[in-house]
């Protein structure tokens, strides 16, 4: 039974991603899975500064076997789509994959997608083909194709911000990624920190009087993830997400000032009005 939209879309891609599988058995088309990600880990590869705001890692298989064009839209500006190089010049098709960029979540009506990158509030969403795109082409031009697009999902899911946020007023910089906190946080947070970056890095923040008055005063944390398991939290919001890992910021469900005075609740209260605000700045 679907129950609700993700149910749908996940019912969708999974029928266009078998509807794709059957063509393959009749040699005219490609399967797309996750499992490309994990198979292209130990390539070698190299980077493309794809747009101002982000980098991509391509597999070395791809150099000058690819062609990237750049398109605009009313909706969603700039958009950037690669091309398997052979079908491209020969039939204007080849399209591999493109990535385009969501201020909200309706990327989620897109057939076949997946969101590769989240930063700063902004969704990276990469878009694949649903159709055939060696139509027309040379056995050559389809045998590149199919060798690029294997790892296409890879490659998308390689995208970061082209730029570091960097050091500057009011901004926390930890192993991994950056925060921007407005003034008023200035010498009323506490951080926490363990694990390292890329091995289950975890960074709490903590109102500077509850933590020092009950060792309490939790306002979020950010976590390191590399699947999907976040999604069984109780209360946490996907904030960030390049090369491949998640960066979720977790919530507390229970009262966080208890035992503290009447001033330390008063701090946490006004620091986690603007938590939100906090956990949406993140960068690289």
């Amino acid at each position: 039974m679907i129950e609700g939209k993700e149910d749908l879309m996940r019912w969708i891609r999974s029928f266009l991603a078998a509807a794709i599988a059957l063509s393959l058995v009749a040699g005219c088309g490609i399967v797309q899975t996750k499992n490309t990600v994990s198979a292209a880990s130990g390539k070698k590869t190299f980077h493309v500064r794809a747009a101002s705001e982000y980098s991509l890692k391509l597999p070395a298989s791809w150099k000058n076997n690819y062609v990237l064009k750049k398109s605009r839209d009313e909706e969603y500006g700039s958009f950037l789509s690669f091309y398997a190089k052979k079908c491209y010049q020969q039939t204007k098709e080849g399209w591999l994959f493109s990535i385009m960029r969501y201020k909200d979540d309706s990327y989620m009506d897109i057939p076949s997608y997946e969101l590769v990158g989240r930063w700063n509030g902004m969704n990276y969403v990469a878009v694949f083909p649903t159709d055939i795109q060696t139509i027309g082409a040379t056995k050559t031009a389809k045998k590149q194709y199919r060798k690029l697009y294997m790892d296409s999902l890879w490659a998308a899911a390689s995208i970061q911000p082209a730029k570091k946020a960097g050091k500057g007023k009011n901004v926390y910089v930890a192993p991994a990624f950056s925060l921007k906190f407005p003034s008023g946080w200035k010498d009323n947070y506490i951080v926490k920190r363990s694990g390292k970056k890329n091995k289950n890095l975890s960074v709490s923040f903590y109102a500077k009087k509850c933590y020092k008055q009950t060792k309490e005063g939790w306002l979020f944390s950010i976590k390191e993830f590399l699947d999907e398991s976040y999604q069984e939290l109780p209360a946490y919001e996907l904030a960030g997400r390049w090369n491949g890992i998640s960066y979720v910021a977790v919530f507390p469900t229970d009262v966080q000032t208890q035992g503290a005075t009447k001033a330390a609740g008063k701090q946490y209260q006004k620091l986690s009005k603007s938590v939100e605000k906090v956990v949406r700045s993140i960068r690289r």
